[in-house]
């Protein structure tokens, strides 16, 4: 039987990875702080050159202000991020950073288990959100805000290519037959490179059997 197993003990690094990918891919907040800054930009550059070159000295004040406020907004993102991905490290309890944590995985359920907490949570397949793999992670969300993470190089039993063939059966598609499976970095990469080979075999296959 295909199955899974990462055991992990506990990485402050390996969870910084974690919440600042989150911050930067899945949360509303910096997206939103994102249009806000392009908003900042666009009334920076419409002071600058609304009324043409050189600018107007009565205008001077009001192209200084905006460009100060278009700065402001860019420096916020890098500040936040870094501030709540510390607020949340500081607030892990000594039992967590002492942990070792166990995730075995099948085709029906994710059981979690630490052991220095008493019990196990188990998930299935169908309550995962989305998947979203990484170069060095699987992160798995049950929704926007919580999830799991599997260290690639942490799995003990099975391997990568076993996890993503069990995520291709199990997952639950939407109404169009995609899954909620996601690839950044290399792994992304190399996945595009893969599909553009088969589509071009398939393609010269195609064109063989028409000869």
């Amino acid at each position: 039987m295909d199955k899974i197993i990462s055991q992990s003990k506990y990485s402050r690094k390996q969870h910084k990875d974690f919440y600042t990918f989150h911050l930067l891919r899945r949360s509303g907040t910096i997206k939103f702080l994102g249009v806000i800054i392009i908003l900042m930009l666009f009334v920076a550059l419409t002071s600058t050159f609304g009324d043409g070159l050189p600018i107007k000295e009565e205008n001077m004040n009001s192209v200084i202000f905006s460009w100060i406020m278009f700065g402001f907004a860019l420096s916020i993102i890098p500040i936040l991020v870094i501030t709540r991905i510390n607020n949340v490290v500081k607030q892990e309890t000594p039992e967590r950073i002492q942990s070792t944590e166990k995730i075995e995985i099948t085709k029906v359920k994710f059981t979690r288990s630490n052991d220095q907490i008493e019990g196990k949570s188990v998930f299935g397949w169908r309550d995962i959100q989305t998947i979203c793999e990484t170069d060095k992670y699987f992160y798995v969300y049950l929704s926007e805000e919580n999830g799991v993470f599997i260290v690639k190089d942490e799995i003990i039993e099975g391997d990568v290519e076993t996890f993503r063939k069990l995520a291709e059966a199990n997952l639950k598609r939407d109404k169009k037959g995609k899954l909620p499976y996601k690839r950044y970095g290399e792994v992304r990469k190399q996945y595009n490179a893969t599909k553009r080979a088969e589509k071009k075999q398939k393609k010269l296959e195609k064109k063989n059997q028409g000869k």
